[in-house]
């Protein structure tokens, strides 16, 4: 629905990460319709396979967290998760100004949300669709499987904008290639908004301010992709070595970096979906305590490198500090 800014634009885009947590329970139609309403440009959702195979919004695989509910996600059909009411980062059940509760969302629901933001006119808003690969052996899914799901429901919406507004994120091993991608899901890059893959230098790399991207034979395969890619780069801290990523010149397009709050610890759960309220400061909450937080380092990293696309917990924040130093100059979106 947009076009990427050139790297040196004076244009950041932000992308809301699982909607307005800040207020909302993630990934809920509260969540995302505040952020569109606040103008962000995209939100990033996390969709998932139940157990009957509905793709449903949630970051983690076990749902404690996020709800009321209980246990594994993938070994749930969708009528079970209808029961739980979300909570919000501090782990309370939500509960609207008139008395309802927020309940896990469906992908063909947030498509239909998602379709009130797209004007007759071509603008409108995105959607990045995190697509979750299986995270132990007993869980049955196959992302590729669950991306195929995905434009299959979105196929059934019949609506042209509505697909251009949809991109689509998975990380390079499960990605596998371009060609698994191409031969194993109908994805058409003229028809969809886009393809986001993450790719990072293993943890040795990272540390070794020496490494050469092009000893990644992912990332190269990737960059010379036939179609335009979008690159993700989880930062860890300031000076690591993915500074070789953003600086490389025969990379034309454009990175999509991720910023996960360091300023609201108690809402970020660890990458094995569990939960994480290490640093609780609301003393109302009823949440558990004893997970350390996963961060993803600051926003000064991806502002300084040649990065066009910021996912935040925090928009609004992220968005006074992008206007301060001159790189949130919104007039030059082109949709």
């Amino acid at each position: 629905m947009f076009k990427l800014p050139e790297p040196d634009d004076d244009l950041v885009i932000l992308s809301a990460h699982r909607g307005s947590w800040e207020i909302y329970p993630e990934n809920s139609a509260y969540a995302l319709q505040d952020a569109w309403n606040s103008q962000i440009e995209s939100v990033e959702v996390d969709a998932r396979f139940t157990a009957d195979k509905e793709v449903v919004l949630s970051h983690d695989y076990r749902i404690e967290r996020e709800s009321t509910g209980s246990g594994l996600l993938y070994n749930q059909d969708f009528s079970q998760l209808r029961q739980a009411d979300l909570r919000d980062r501090h782990g309370r059940v939500f509960t609207d100004p008139h008395g309802r509760k927020a309940k896990f969302l469906t992908f063909s629901a947030a498509l239909d949300l998602l379709a009130q933001y797209v004007s007759d006119d071509g603008r409108g808003y995105v959607m990045i669709v995190d697509v979750k690969a299986a995270v132990d052996d007993q869980d049955p899914t196959d992302p590729i499987e669950l991306m195929q799901h995905c434009l299959d429901i979105l196929a059934t919406k019949a609506n042209a904008k509505l697909s251009k507004a949809v991109v689509f994120k998975l990380k390079a091993k499960d990605a596998v290639d371009v060609g698994t991608i191409l031969n194993r899901t109908t994805y058409d890059p003229g028809l969809i908004g886009g393809l986001i893959i993450v790719e990072n230098p293993d943890d040795q790399n990272v540390k070794d301010s020496s490494y050469d991207p092009h000893e990644d034979s992912i990332y190269d395969q990737w960059n010379v992709a036939p179609f335009s890619i979008q690159f993700e780069m989880n930062q860890f801290y300031k000076g690591d070595g993915l500074h070789a990523y953003f600086d490389y010149i025969d990379q034309k397009q454009g990175f999509a970096t991720y910023h996960e709050s360091n300023y609201y610890p108690e809402g970020v759960a660890n990458s094995a979906g569990k939960c994480c309220f290490e640093h609780n400061t609301d003393p109302k909450s009823t949440a558990q305590r004893g997970i350390v937080p996963d961060y993803r380092g600051d926003p000064e990293m991806a502002i300084v490198n040649r990065t066009n696309l910021i996912t935040t917990d925090l928009p609004d924040v992220i968005g006074d500090m992008l206007r301060q130093i001159g790189r949130r100059n919104t007039t030059k979106l082109s949709r």
